[in-house]
This record gives C-alpha cells, sequence and structure tokens, in this order.
C-alpha cells in the first residue's frame, strides 16, 4: 500500500515540476534523492579538493594569506597545518596532500551517485534488511526522528575531531603566542562553557571566547551533547505532545533544515568579523570588514559577507517552504488563491501533518495580499504589486550601485530601477500572451484585457514606488529634523 502510494505521487511530483525544479522532482523517489544528495556531496568535496590546489598553485609566500583572495588556506592554516613561529606557512605538502585526498574521496563519492542516480532502485526498501535500513517514508515520524538522531551523532563526531587535531595531533595555531601549540588542558568547567551562552565571560555571547582552552572544551560540550541528543533520537520515539507541533513532509523538513542553516550563517558572519583568536588576524585579516592596501579585500570580508549572504537566502528559503506547506496543510492554493478539497492520495498525509485549519496566520496573511485579496480589479492590483516592488528594489539599487560613493548614487539608483520595473513589464508582456492559453493560471486574470490592466497597474506602482524612496532618500535631513524637532 505505501509503495503504491509513493509511485503515485512521484508520478504526480514528475509531471506537477520541469527539469528546473531540481531534487523537488525526487521527493517521493528515495533511491533517486539519495543519489542526487551523494552526487552533490561530491561536487561539494571535489571543489574543496580542486580548489585548494588552485590556492596553492598562486600562493605568495612574499604577500600576506588574507590579501590573496584565498579561502581555504587560511581555514587550514588556523588548524596547524604546515605553519611555523609567527604564523608563516613553512611547509606546503599537507595542504597538497588534503587536497588530493579530497579529489580521490570526491571520485568514490561521485561513483555513488551515479550507481543510485541511474542503477539503483527509485525506491529504497523499508525493512529489517541492510538496505531497508535506509528505506523512508517521510510520514513515518519514528523513521524522521531516526534519521535526525543520525546526523546529529555524526555532527558530534565532527566537533570531537576537532579535540583531537588540537590535542593528539599537531594542535592548532594559537594567536596568543603566534604559534601551533597542542591544547593539554582544555576547559572542562560546566559554569565557564556555558557562561558564554548567558554573557558571563563578555557582552559578545559566544564570540567573546579569547582562548583555546576555552574553544576545544566547548567543542567537548558540544560534541557530548550532539552525540547523547542523536542517541536519544535514535532509540525514542517522538512524545505525543510533540507530534503536533511539527509538520511531517519533506519539505516541511527542508523548511526546518534551511532555517536551522540560516541561523547558523548569521552567528558565523557574526563570529567571523569579531573573532581574532579561532580566526586569527595574521590569515584572515583585521578585525571587522576591511580591504588591504592594495585594495584586495581581506580573507576575513570575504568569509562574513558570504555567510551573511547566504543565511539570507536561506532564511528566505525557510520561510518559503514553511508557507508552501503550512498552506498546503491547510488546502489553500497558492497558484489559483482558492481554498481546494483535499485528493484521496493527500487525505494520508494531510492525516500524518496535522490539521492546518484555513484561519491559520499564514494563509489568513496571504489571502489579504494583493496578488489574492478578493474583490480587487486587476489595476489596483498591479499598482500595489508594482508599489512595493519598486520602493523594496530602489533602496538596494541607490545605495549600491557603481557610483554609490558620488552625488548622482541616488539618480542613478531611480533610473536602474525604472529601466528594471520596465524589464519585468516586458516579461509580463510576454506572460500575459502564454498565459490565456493555460488554463487562467491565476484565478484574477481571466483575459487579455485583465492582463493588459494588471500590466499597466504594475509599471505606474513600481515607478511610484522607486519615486517615493528616491523623495525620501533626498530630504532625508529634512525628515529627521522633522522627527527630532527643529530648536528655536
Amino acid at each position: 500500500m505505501t509503495a503504491t502510494v509513493s509511485i503515485s505521487s512521484s508520478v504526480q511530483s514528475a509531471q506537477k515540476y520541469g527539469w528546473w525544479a531540481g531534487n523537488a522532482r525526487l521527493t517521493e523517489l528515495s533511491g533517486k534523492l539519495l543519489g542526487a544528495h551523494i552526487a552533490q556531496a561530491a561536487l561539494i568535496v571535489f571543489w574543496a579538493g580542486a580548489y585548494t590546489l588552485f590556492e596553492l598553485s598562486r600562493y605568495n609566500l612574499a604577500e600576506p594569506i588574507y590579501g590573496q583572495g584565498l579561502i581555504l588556506i587560511p581555514h587550514l592554516a588556523s588548524l596547524g597545518f604546515g605553519v611555523g613561529e609567527g604564523g608563516q606557512l613553512v611547509n606546503l605538502y599537507p595542504y597538497f596532500a588534503i587536497g588530493v585526498v579530497h579529489l580521490v574521496s570526491s571520485a568514490v563519492l561521485g561513483a555513488g551517485g551515479i550507481y543510485h542516480a541511474l542503477l539503483g532502485p527509485e525506491i529504497l526498501p523499508e525493512g529489517q534488511t541492510f538496505p531497508g535500513f535506509f528505506g523512508y517514508n517521510w510520514r513515518d515520524q519514528n523513521k524522521m526522528t531516526t534519521i535526525l538522531g543520525i546526523h546529529l551523532v555524526l555532527l558530534g563526531f565532527g566537533a570531537l575531531l576537532l579535540v583531537i587535531k588540537a590535542m593528539v595531533v599537531g594542535g592548532l595555531y594559537d594567536p596568543a603566542v603566534s604559534d601551533v601549540r597542542v591544547i593539554t588542558q582544555p576547559t572542562l568547567s560546566p559554569t565557564v562553557i556555558f557562561g558564554y551562552l548567558v554573557g558571563a565571560q563578555g557582552h559578545g555571547g559566544m564570540v567573546a571566547v579569547n582562548n583555546l582552552e576555552d574553544v576545544v572544551g566547548g567543542h567537548i560540550y558540544v560534541g557530548l551533547i550532539l552525540i547523547g541528543g542523536g542517541i536519544w533520537h535514535i532509540v525514542t520515539q517522538p512524545r505525543q505532545w510533540v507530534q503536533p507541533l511539527f509538520l511531517w513532509s519533506g519539505e516541511a523538513y527542508l523548511s526546518y533544515s534551511l532555517g536551522a542553516l540560516a541561523y547558523m550563517g548569521f552567528l558565523a558572519a557574526y563570529f567571523v568579523m569579531v573573532n581574532d583568536t579561532v580566526y586569527p588576524e595574521i590569515f584572515y585579516g583585521p578585525v571587522g570588514l576591511s580591504v588591504t592596501d592594495a585594495g584586495v579585500v581581506t580573507s576575513r570580508t570575504w568569509l562574513a559577507t558570504s555567510h551573511f549572504v547566504l543565511a539570507i537566502l536561506f532564511l528566505f528559503g525557510h520561510l518559503w517552504h514553511g508557507v508552501r506547506v503550512r498552506t498546503r496543510a491547510a488546502r489553500f492554493d497558492m497558484q489559483s488563491g482558492t481554498m481546494t478539497t483535499p485528493r484521496p492520495a493527500e487525505v494520508e498525509w494531510l492525516q500524518a501533518v496535522g490539521q492546518v485549519k484555513p484561519s491559520d496566520i499564514t494563509v489568513t496573511f496571504l489571502r489579504n495580499l494583493p496578488i489574492y485579496r478578493r474583490g480587487v480589479s486587476p489595476l489596483f492590483r498591479g499598482l500595489e504589486i508594482g508599489m512595493a516592488h519598486g520602493y523594496f528594489l530602489a533602496g538596494p539599487l541607490m545605495l549600491l550601485n557603481p557610483l554609490n560613493t558620488s552625488r548622482s548614487a541616488i539618480s542613478a539608483g531611480l533610473v536602474l530601477t525604472v529601466t528594471l520595473i520596465g524589464l519585468i513589464g516586458i516579461v509580463l508582456s510576454r506572460y500575459q500572451v502564454e498565459g490565456v492559453d493555460s488554463a487562467n493560471r491565476f484565478y484574477w486574470l481571466k483575459n487579455l484585457e485583465q492582463w493588459s490592466s494588471f500590466q499597466a497597474g504594475f509599471l505606474v506602482g513600481g515607478v511610484g514606488g522607486a519615486l517615493l524612496v528616491y523623495f525620501l532618500l533626498q530630504n532625508t535631513e529634512l525628515f529627521q529634523a522633522l522627527i527630532q524637532g527643529v530648536p528655536g
């Protein structure tokens, strides 16, 4: 029964999504999804190995590490590989060996990914056998928490690997002594370690750490907590009071994972930017966002910025997929903007994720957006949506365009915004023609006349939103004076 439902769902998924949807096409094909994940891991490991060798080929001993546009060598150097007194790289062979090991590993992973994607079963079997251990059903809460537990155990061992490197295998680079040293007495006091979480060691929380003993001690605690939590999730089942708190589906798990990645990305960006113990200045550059005297962006700046940008993308992904799964559970169709009756194949899924009522705050919010709100003409829908786009696009384009240091920055940003709104309008014109012949994709655009009204409203609203931002930025000092009060 389960296999039949899964195959049926997978066929529907394949019909619903194009190739561009990536892994969404494989949601119910556990074997193919495993192959995709292994292949993606192979690409990541391949990049790490290839880029390490690339950085090694262009590394200049006469220049600071942080001023050469390097990504991976600073990380390996902070781990103490090939580093001598004063933070100088005295042995480059470890970097070469690490790069080669990653390349070989990527080949092994790539072979596994190809096998599962092309030759292995589409759906992994479920049962007590060894292959059956890897089979799963998104709606099996016990299996999902077991998989969570396995991941936590692996993360725990990963944290302990740093401890082993610090205490047994060569040590870490310590900026306090400008040399690599073995950490023989890690901090094991729970008062000290957990005191970082409540600001006992400084206002920065965890980023206030200023010695490697606390860093290694913290990894010991984190590793043990992760392993303990992983074992707990493996041997237990979700408690009754926990089950209604989560939506038990593949897309819901994706949303939760993206939310966790976003949190870690923001924390990492802040940690990188202000901490010089874990990220020594000699490898990453001065604390904060900076460039070298030669105008090269430092490794610290690149690392912090990339973490911040990726965290924002992950956060949007978390919200997007979370909204999709909640609205689907509430039987709200985001494409038509209407409430739907669940198909027989969805009844089991709706029971598994828990009943989300149509009055849920997420659904209520969406139904009141101009794209879905009832009783609004296409022209006014376009005005509202266009003004939002023009308003929120104008700010970044005005402040981040190439002329951002000149007086013309705001004017240039306005021109860029209006141009972009115009390009979107052209795309709407193309979609307008095709949309009529595609079963009325949106319930509020039924014919060419309504599409034309929506497009006109979007263009007017977009330009209006951009002009509003332009007016506000050009008169910032005036508004500040009005808010603060002009002294008499």
